[in-house]
């Protein structure tokens, strides 16, 4: 039985994994198993690399994982400091490889621990917000994510049966989230989630409208493909 795939992306403060679970919710009242896979939570090969290249530039430290850096001004220092250290072609290499192999062995063993009746994955980011990471740390401004899109690495990753952008202005996530680092951080990677967005037939949907209507839209999104 082949399960079918949903990915929501987008910008910190979009929304992605409260809608995630709205819509598992709603599949279920439809008699759908799904299971939301949130898709930042482990790291194999790239945490170590984190912290020694945390280590070397000085670079801020996060509370507790997953909740992001509030340091802002060594936050931008030290992102300066990993963009002038990546403009060597085998660090680019290196960190290229590893992030999207650390990812790919996240999802494929997320899905090894999915029960059986599954049949819709609901994924909280993908491989694309990995691609954005990468061109930021590269500051590619979005070059990067276009040779990545038709690397063979990425083509690794299944493609969903449908991509749902989140999108909202980088000042409304600022006001949400109080551990983004700056709007900046924003909007470098907003216009490369649209890149993304064009690039695999994403539907982009309005994340500033309330919630229940932005699980509306992202419903009307998936319907034909759960149906």
């Amino acid at each position: 039985m082949k399960r079918r795939m949903i990915v929501l992306m987008g910008l910190d403060g979009s929304g992605k994994t409260l809608q995630a679970n709205l819509l598992a919710e709603w599949l279920a009242s439809r008699g759908i198993r799904a299971e939301v896979i949130w898709m930042r939570g482990e790291s194999y090969i790239t945490a170590p690399l984190i912290r020694l290249g945390k280590a070397v530039l000085r670079g801020p430290r996060e509370r507790k994982r997953g909740e992001g850096i509030t340091e802002r001004g060594t936050y931008e220092r030290y992102t300066r400091s990993k963009q002038s250290m990546f403009r060597n072609p085998l660090l680019r290499s290196l960190w290229r490889s590893s992030t999207l192999i650390d990812h790919y062995i996240s999802f494929r063993n997320a899905l090894r621990r999915l029960p059986r009746d599954v049949t819709t994955i609901i994924l909280d980011r993908y491989v694309y917000d990995s691609m954005i990471d990468i061109d930021s740390a590269f500051g590619s401004g979005g070059s990067e994510t276009r040779r990545l899109l038709e690397s063979r690495l990425v083509r690794l990753f299944p493609e969903p049966d449908r991509v749902v952008l989140l999108d909202l202005p980088p000042e409304v996530a600022m006001q949400r989230k109080d551990d983004i680092p700056s709007v900046e951080y924003l909007e470098s990677r907003r216009p490369v989630y649209h890149i993304i967005a064009e690039r695999v037939g994403a539907a982009v949907v309005d994340a500033t409208e309330p919630i229940d209507e932005v699980q509306a839209a992202i419903r009307r999104e998936v319907e034909e493909v759960v149906a």
